[in-house]
């Protein structure tokens, strides 16, 4: 009888939406990540197999799945195929990737096996191994290999030097990130009126300022493009790094709001700044989200770049990447109705709302007519 998996280590993500393990019993080691019953409904438990402790089978290891427990690697397929050391709690790291969808497991410095980030979104995952060495057609774990032969390598480095980079003390990222937006932002819109933290003082450090001009008010964030959304390089492949950065912006008429509605508005956007990490998503142009923020008859927001008919906005690179500014423009719920009644009907709202002259600035008006 084999005795029951012992945890060595579990560590979660940052929003604590996912939980990374490692268990061992006395036939083999797995790796896996959890998920927070938050998104129960919406993703499953993904697991990589780590190694034998004990000789593999010749085949799939059928029986170990039918008595709920995990299955051995067949031997052909693993570089130790009469097994290998129980693991050592002591010797084991965790890292997750900077989208906090996808982990790696370290062993010693060395990593023993990847779960990325799209595994999640697939109906087939994968994970990768540093002890498989072959794949057969029923197997979900797949060789690492060397550096150079599996971006996996490169990308728990990215991951391992993101997370060191916001770790050190002699040159911390924030207050030179923190400049170069409030600088941006004030060439536009003039000087920073108000500084608002908006992280519930949770890394990675967001913030909102206020400014105004031209009887216009400008709320706009910083900070959110310090972490990659998920799904968005599953999504867009090669092109991920012109989409998966964003920051957030509301701009409001101060003619037609009142003070408390106006700054409502601007806790409804800093409660957006967090939802990608928060509910494993990501958001884009013409995404809709819905708000309890915002003045009658509007319940909801709607996320665009085109909307905006200002001068442009140059944004700092956030490790090399592009950094997309999305205005946030109330909407109501037949607007809403009309932008979910079929695939991308946001990019449908958003030529509606600009061919009726409607701009990133949030005045009052008459509901769309479609």
């Amino acid at each position: 009888m084999s005795q029951e998996p012992i945890t060595l280590i579990e560590q979660p993500n940052g929003r604590h939406t996912l939980y990374a393990a490692v268990e061992q019993d006395d036939r083999t080691a797995y790796f896996y990540l959890y998920t927070a019953e938050l998104i129960s409904k919406k993703y499953r438990m993904r697991a990589c197999w780590l190694r034998n402790l004990k000789p593999g089978p010749a085949d799939r290891d059928s029986a170990a799945m039918e008595n709920g427990m995990a299955p051995m690697l067949p031997a052909r397929l693993c570089n130790h195929p009469e097994g290998k050391e129980p693991l050592q709690a002591e010797l084991l790291s965790i890292v997750w990737m900077p989208e906090d969808d996808g982990a790696a497991v370290l062993y010693n410095g060395e990593t023993l096996g990847v779960i990325p980030g799209w595994s999640l979104y697939v109906d087939e995952p994968a994970a990768y191994a540093a002890d498989c060495i072959d794949v057969d057609d029923q197997q979900l774990v797949f060789p690492l290999g060397k550096p150079g032969a599996n971006v996996q390598h490169e990308r728990v480095a990215e991951a391992v030097n993101f997370r060191t980079d916001w770790e050190s003390v002699e040159e911390p990222r924030w207050p030179v990130i923190q400049e170069q937006f409030i600088n941006a932002y004030e060439e536009h819109f003039g000087k920073m009126q108000q500084y608002y933290a908006i992280d519930n003082n949770e890394w990675p450090p967001m913030a909102m300022g206020k400014f105004e001009k031209d009887d216009v008010i400008y709320f706009l964030t910083m900070g959110v493009s310090i972490r990659p959304m998920p799904w968005v390089a599953y999504l867009y492949n090669e092109s991920a790094p012109a989409f998966r950065r964003m920051e957030l912006a509301i701009a409001i008429n101060k003619k037609d709001f009142s003070e408390e509605e106006i700054m409502k508005m601007a806790e409804g956007l800093s409660v957006l700044a967090d939802i990608p990490w928060r509910h494993i998503s990501w958001l884009g142009e013409g995404h809709t989200v819905g708000s309890s923020k915002l003045p009658a008859p509007f319940e909801s927001l709607v996320l665009s770049a085109a909307l905006y008919n200002g001068e442009g906005i140059t944004l700092p690179e956030i490790y090399g990447d592009k950094v997309n500014l999305y205005w946030t423009s109330p909407i109501t719920p037949l607007e809403l109705g009309f932008a979910h009644r079929k695939a991308n009907g946001g990019y449908e709202l958003l030529e509606k709302m600009i061919e009726y002259d409607i701009t990133h600035v949030v005045n009052k008006r008459e509901e769309l007519l479609f």
